[in-house]
């Protein structure tokens, strides 16, 4: 390996730990109380241990920090098996699918989701990061409740609006985390999410 290669790789891999560390560092402050640390550029940097210039190189801003962490929380939370939802041949199994990955999803790192949705009731710049990746799911419900429909009858135009509604309520992170308390496991959740979305959606 030539010195300027050796030189290329210590430094990708210096970006690398630097990038994970103020990953790791945005996640620490997400799971504080809200209010008692403001979640800023500053200060992820200094929880990092790096100057704020690095966390602005890596991501540069605010917003793409936090994307940056929503897409690594996706990541470690399974979201990956969501596409086989979509590939269900039958609407109700791939429904139930989509719902056990949300579950999932939320269960993986429930401390720092919490403190997210904390975050976007203090900050509207950051709450649209979070609008934007929860018009994902509701796109995602309006697909699947379009298939469960045509399958079974001819719904109006207002018994689809209520039913995509009514999925996009059953798997958001308020209602995981209501249902879970302190005593529900994340596959008693999904069951019981499944239930309701067949009783509501008949």
């Amino acid at each position: 390996m030539s010195p300027r290669t050796y030189q290329m790789q210590r430094r990708r891999e210096s970006t690398d730990e630097n990038r994970q560390r103020i990953l790791a560092a945005a996640r620490e402050l997400l799971m504080l109380q809200p209010g008692r640390v403001r979640f800023s550029l500053e200060e992820v940097a200094r929880r990092a241990g790096v100057a704020r210039m690095t966390v602005y190189y890596q991501f540069g801003s605010l917003r793409g920090l936090l994307e940056a962490l929503l897409d690594s929380l996706a990541s470690a939370g399974g979201m990956h098996h969501l596409g086989e939802a979509f590939r269900q041949a039958d609407a109700r199994a791939a429904i139930d699918h989509f719902i056990a990955v949300f579950i999932g999803f939320w269960e993986s790192d429930r401390l720092v989701l919490r403190g997210l949705g904390a975050l976007t009731t203090l900050d509207p710049e950051l709450a649209a990061v979070v609008e934007e990746r929860s018009g994902w799911r509701r796109k995602g419900a309006r697909i699947l409740i379009e298939r469960v429909m045509k399958q079974t009858r001819r719904p109006s135009r207002k018994e689809m609006e209520e039913a995509e509604d009514v999925l996009f309520l059953l798997t958001s992170f308020a209602t995981y985390d209501t249902l879970a308390g302190d005593r529900r496991t994340k596959e008693e959740v999904a069951a019981l999410v499944q239930r309701l979305a067949r009783r509501t959606l008949g």
